[in-house]
């Protein structure tokens, strides 16, 4: 995407883009997380070591013509360069779907027990749990409740919301063992206060700031169980034999999984999508379908505000630049070896480039946008 098609447009400068991006927290925005966040504590989570992981670890039944064809033809897309998404389509067996669920859970809460263990010291802090402290202290008494969708199946934002105190809840309730329970969630989250009122006091319902956090393609700690789904942190780094996960596996096959579990994992998140109307996406890097519908009828259709921040940019998210109105973007730049930021936002002629910051990573943006 160049400057060239914006010919005409005012220039872009640091002062107006701070300005901007200032002024886009006014009000409260709903937050989509991606694995970018993730990758920002250790790269292992990310995509391309997952890929390696797998193709090391999946083993299918030879004797299993089906299962065989389709990793086959998986491995091949992925040594032609698509990426694990676009691989996985090919995967429909479900005992395949199974074996890589199993494996991709097995590598990823490796990950998270070991930087669950260093936090819980105090020895790494996952980079963006001051931004959402900042944005969880700054609600209004009047609406109290960040909503945060992430598809990532790692507990790094409650491992650092429980070492930060930062109320959170995933809309499950009960003991050892919970189940999804929205409504009691909700009102976990409320505290009574006594206030004078009319010279008399009187006992007043409130709402703890607090997190919402919608994870949509399940967690480590979420399993089926007597075909219910069970939120269980017991479990989460070594599931037992007799338990399945509710762990969305990338591909085209997701959406039945999707649609037999729509109430448990993405009823609520619908309704805080509709009633949002400005969007931040960290760490997002725009590739999966299912959620791509709900970014498109609000950024581009409804023309609502929203901010990317991510360390690299691709040809999907300067599509939907192009295609949003309000939509502003901070990267890294493109030059190898440059750790500085561009940023751009179609309203204006070009990029922006600011070599010697790195707003694109989430503490720096933070600091410089926030205040933080």
């Amino acid at each position: 995407m160049t400057g060239n098609e914006n010919a005409g447009l005012p220039t872009l400068t640091e002062d107006i883009s701070k300005t901007a991006l200032r002024e886009f927290f006014r009000d409260k925005p709903f937050v989509f997380l991606g694995t970018g966040m993730s990758c920002a504590v250790d790269s292992r989570f990310g995509m391309p070591a997952l890929t390696s992981e797998l193709k090391r670890s999946v083993i299918v039944d030879a004797g299993n013509r089906q299962q065989s064809m389709q990793w086959s033809e998986t491995l091949e897309s992925l040594n032609c360069g698509d990426d694990l998404e676009t691989a996985l389509d090919h995967v429909t067996d479900p005992q395949l779907l199974h074996t890589i669920t199993s494996a991709t859970a097995d590598f990823i809460s490796g990950l998270d027990r070991e930087f669950a263990l260093r936090m819980s010291q105090g020895y790494v802090e996952w980079p963006a749990v001051v931004f959402f402290k900042l944005l969880v202290d700054s609600l209004p008494s009047s609406d109290s409740t960040l909503h945060v969708l992430t598809p990532n199946y790692d507990t790094l934002l409650e491992h650092s919301c429980d070492a930060h105190s930062i109320p959170y809840t995933t809309g499950f309730c009960g003991g050892l063992q919970r189940t999804i329970d929205w409504p009691t969630a909700i009102r976990s989250m409320q505290y009574t206060s006594r206030v004078m009122q009319r010279r008399r006091l009187r006992t007043v319902t409130k709402d703890r700031k607090h997190i919402r956090l919608y994870k949509v393609h399940g967690s480590l700690n979420l399993f089926f169980q007597n075909n219910i789904v069970v939120e269980n942190n017991s479990w989460m780094w070594n599931a037992p034999d007799f338990t399945s996960r509710v762990m969305i596996a990338p591909g085209l096959s997701k959406f039945q999984t999707l649609q037999n579990y729509r109430r448990e994992l993405l009823a609520y998140a619908d309704a805080a999508i509709d009633q949002a109307n400005r969007f931040i996406f960290l760490g997002y890097g725009f590739n999966d379908s299912h959620l791509e519908s709900y970014i498109n009828r609000k950024l581009i259709e409804n023309s609502c505000r929203g901010i990317i921040v991510t360390r690299d940019s691709n040809v999907r998210i300067e599509s939907l630049l192009r295609r949003s109105e309000n939509l502003w973007l901070v990267c890294k730049m493109s030059e190898p070896n440059q750790e500085g930021t561009r940023i751009f936002n179609k309203q204006y002629s070009d990029w922006l480039v600011i070599p010697d910051k790195r707003l694109w990573d989430i503490a720096t943006f933070t600091a410089e946008i926030l205040g933080g």
